[in-house]
């Protein structure tokens, strides 16, 4: 993947714990590095970003800034707090973008050497009784390759003043590990030491690579806002994706055919897309919504009632499309008029259309 542009600073900011962490990378840098602050006089988040921007500029100017924050929630009210207390520090809106702790863990994964990922990897995240396990399979067939995250295990194996930690450990490794193949393992929380860790340590590296990797999530989140305008050979599943590629039908030289106006993979709230185009039939568009984990495609059609009676071709539109949830969609669609001799006539048609499923987990026409 290509370095940032020169004098670019991105940064990513963790703020799933009371107290966040912070990573950024320089373009002369080759990986991101922690950035060690102290927020014990920080009273609220906005006093935080405010130490945050201070830090950075030391690195270069504020206005070549490029900042990833992971959020506990991607509600549009919990996004619009983080974002108001961050421009209110000094951050400019237009430099920030907000992210899940899944997709950037993720994309830490990824950028790995191949060879890591070939097989499971597991994050363990050590904390004081127990131990977060979650793990990432890469389906290598698919094009893009698909990422996906299993829900968080929590192995409970008591504090490191119990004797039976590592034994706890180990049941848990052997238990979960017997029966997959696992290429790696990150763990964060412990140096995992000899002294602490002598059989579930060795059971850990048996024909596997074992790597410490603190602050993954920030550091996910700082090559997610570095690779931000480059296209993934990945594609990373969860409740925030866009699973859907949006088209409409179309004629070109003739022929009909279904025009991509959207495509799956991006996080729903940051799907938007405007375009004009010409009528050049019947006042209706019809749209195609393809599952990207396949199934027929969802097809809706909009209708331009009321639209003013012109020749083909002489009614210019202009379609602009957002999604409210992974779901629901959001279509407007507004009449431009042709030139002076059809002037625009104002009118504004909005519909949404949800993606339904039918009991067998097909899509139906709507």
């Amino acid at each position: 993947m290509s370095m940032a542009n020169m004098g670019e600073i991105c940064a990513g900011i963790d703020f799933l714990k009371e107290t966040p962490k912070v990573c950024y990378q320089t373009a002369q840098m080759k990986d991101p590095e922690p950035l060690p602050l102290d927020f014990s006089s920080c009273m609220d988040n906005k006093s935080c970003f405010r130490k945050i921007l201070s830090a950075l500029k030391r690195y270069g100017k504020k206005e070549e800034l490029c900042v990833a924050l992971i959020l506990p929630n991607l509600s549009q009210k919990e996004m619009e707090t983080y974002q108001k207390d961050a421009c209110e520090a000094g951050f400019l809106a237009e430099q920030l973008f907000m992210l899940g702790e899944e997709e950037c863990l993720v994309h830490f994964v990824m950028h790995q050497s191949n060879d890591i990922w070939q097989q499971q990897v597991w994050l363990l995240d050590f904390g004081m009784d127990e131990v977060k396990a979650r793990s990432i399979v890469v389906n290598k067939r698919s094009r893009p390759m698909l990422v996906q995250v299993s829900s968080p295990e929590y192995w409970h194996v008591g504090s490191l003043l119990s004797k039976e930690r590592d034994d706890r450990l180990l049941a848990y490794v052997r238990e979960t590990f017997s029966k997959i193949h696992v290429s790696a393992v990150f763990v964060a929380g412990t140096d995992l030491n000899e002294k602490d860790y002598q059989k579930s340590r060795e059971e850990l590296c048996y024909r596997r690579r074992v790597f410490l990797g603190e602050q993954m999530a920030a550091r996910g989140a700082c090559m997610l806002s570095r690779d931000r305008k480059e296209q993934k050979p990945y594609l990373f599943l969860n409740e925030q994706t866009l699973l859907y590629n949006v088209g409409i039908r179309s004629v070109k030289m003739g022929e009909e055919s279904v025009y991509t106006v959207m495509r799956a993979g991006c996080n729903w709230y940051e799907a938007k897309k405007s375009l004009e185009l010409i009528l050049q039939s019947e006042a209706v568009l019809e749209f195609s919504f393809w599952p990207m984990m396949g199934g027929e495609p969802i097809r809706a059609g909009m209708f331009l009632n009321d639209l003013p009676k012109r020749p083909r071709g002489a009614t210019r539109l202009l379609l602009e499309l957002s999604f409210v949830s992974a779901t629901e969609c959001e279509v407007k669609v507004t009449d431009l008029g042709f030139g002076e001799l059809y002037p625009a006539s104002e009118l504004c048609f909005k519909e949404t259309f949800l993606m339904e499923e039918k009991d067998d987990g097909t899509g139906y026409d709507m």
